[in-house]
């Protein structure tokens, strides 16, 4: 089987990128969930992850996000979606 087209900088296949999501540990399942966020396309994600995984994992998701306004739009997305997580963003003026 391929590997996954978005995986540029590896070489896990579909079948292999479900089962770590499944099956692995701790901080494989949040590196693996790190490098979809930073390397698929934004509909892709959604093939894989649900927006409880991306918040649950965001310490470790926000350190792949690169440029920070990248960052910055995931933070505010999540923020939208109810999430509370911790960003890097200063606070707003007046708050």
């Amino acid at each position: 089987m391929p590997r996954a087209p978005f995986f540029w900088s590896g070489d896990l296949t579909e079948e292999e990128i479900r089962r770590i999501l499944r099956e692995g540990d701790a901080e494989e399942r949040a590196h693996l969930i790190g490098r979809i966020v930073a390397e698929a396309p934004f509909e892709e994600v959604w093939r894989y992850l649900s927006p409880d995984d991306v918040a649950a994992h965001w310490p470790v998701v926000r350190r792949y996000l690169w440029p920070p306004e990248v960052r910055e739009i995931w933070e505010w997305g999540l923020h939208v979606w109810g999430y509370e997580i911790a960003s890097d963003a200063p606070p707003a003026e007046g708050a």
